[in-house]
């Protein structure tokens, strides 16, 4: 594996700041975006809207509607801009401050503006109108677009980029055709060929965001009490959805807390997938596949891909590695790895090491990390540290498949 990729320099921090994003030619919303930002540091991603379809979108549903027809392959959608464009928010000197930025992208938050105000009303009104009301051609009128409150615009990082973007473009288009889609994936509105920016809709926050502003502020026996509330519920959705992507020949390939987005930051955090620049279908090959040059988070990526001996490939059995990690640092509130982090070198060989659970015990937190452990099992009546070792083992014929370890986790809760 290369070590050197793009995507592993740019989270240990050797590219910063990241590159200048590209322009976008849209103009600029003189509104002040802070208060828009507060709670939504790193988003990520949105909603899915066809460039033209026979059926006419629902207005009366928040879910993005799908084609008719079965899907079509990885067709690529593009953003109707010639009907519905975007406004990217400024801080209260006029400047575009992004609300995240990845390996290949910066993301800004956007909002809908309509070509004709007409289009603004009815995307509103309620009970919706009819068309016909307003005098709209018929063809205009099926491919007026639902525009969520707020975009999130993905504008490619650098010149390469843009390429990574086009896939992952493809990917979104591809699954955003398939049924079901919303409740496991960030709903994608299509690439606006003007800049090859992604645009989808805006989240209130990321998994991460949830547990280092929310669940990591609680005094510990509150902590303990809301974990032991979510926790069942939160991990059986990931694994759904996770299992929904594999279903679908999708492979995430860069599952982690930053990659799952939640619509609102409540007690009841309802998980969907995002950031797809590392995904790989393996029912329509591509050209290019970032996932197979190392990328991803180290934190997360499963050891079978670090290892120079053994050219692996991301894979279903590499993202349900990357979901345990992450599950656990909701469970912990950190990474597993965070007491090594101050040595770079012995850090990336523990994550190689394969060994993520005897890590948690390492350093000044260690005691807390076992201790966090130890409630969530209590409070559920169940070895959650035994559960995660079914997974979390280097050994891959060692490990349960998704469905054994989600029948464990089930058969927990029904006790």
């Amino acid at each position: 594996m290369n070590l050197q990729d793009p995507r592993t320099l740019r989270d240990s921090g050797a590219i910063t700041p990241p590159v200048t994003p590209i322009k976008a030619s849209h103009s600029r919303s003189s509104s002040n975006a802070s208060d828009v930002l507060n709670g939504s540091s790193t988003l990520r991603h949105g909603d899915f809207i066809p460039s033209s379809t026979s059926e006419r979108p629902r207005k009366d549903s928040a879910a993005p509607y799908h084609l008719a027809q079965k899907p079509s392959g990885t067709e690529l959608i593009r953003f109707p801009f010639h009907l519905s464009d975007y406004e990217i928010q400024t801080d209260k000197n006029g400047r575009k401050q992004p609300i995240g930025s990845g390996a290949w992208s910066d993301v800004y938050l956007a909002k809908p503006v309509f070509s004709n105000p007409i289009d603004q009303i009815e995307s509103t009104v309620s009970p919706p109108m009819s068309p016909m009301d307003f005098n709209i051609p018929s063809q205009e009128a099926n491919e007026l677009p639902f525009a969520p409150p707020l975009y999130a615009i993905k504008i490619p990082a650098s010149r390469s980029a843009r390429k990574v973007l086009g896939e992952e473009a493809r990917i979104l288009s591809y699954l955003s055709q398939l049924p079901d889609v919303d409740h496991h994936v960030v709903s994608f509105y299509g690439q606006d060929t003007r800049t090859d920016a992604l645009v989808l809709k805006a989240m209130a926050g990321t998994l991460e965001d949830w547990v280092q502003k929310h669940l990591n502020t609680l005094p510990e026996a509150s902590r303990a009490q809301a974990l032991a509330d979510v926790f069942p519920t939160l991990a059986s959705s990931l694994l759904d959805s996770l299992r929904w992507l594999h279903s679908k020949s999708c492979t995430h390939a860069d599952v982690k807390p930053a990659n799952i987005l939640l619509p609102a930051m409540d007690l009841a955090p309802r998980p969907i997938f995002s950031d797809f620049s590392s995904a790989i279908l393996t029912a329509f090959p591509t050209e290019h596949d970032a996932a197979q040059q190392g990328a991803g988070t180290w934190d997360y990526l499963d050891p079978i891909l670090l290892s120079t001996a053994n050219l692996a490939t991301a894979s279903e059995t590499t993202d349900l590695w990357s979901l345990a990690i992450t599950l656990l640092f909701v469970v912990v509130g950190a990474s597993p790895f965070d007491a090594l982090r101050g040595n770079k070198f012995r850090l990336r060989e523990m994550i190689k090491q394969g060994d993520p659970l005897a890590c948690l015990a390492y350093g000044d937190e260690g005691i807390r990390n076992m201790m966090r452990v130890k409630g969530l099992s209590q409070a559920m009546g169940f070895d959650v540290l035994k559960w995660f070792g079914k997974v979390l083992c280097r050994d891959v014929g060692k490990r349960v498949d998704m469905r054994l370890w989600k029948l464990e986790l089930d058969g927990a809760v029904e006790m």
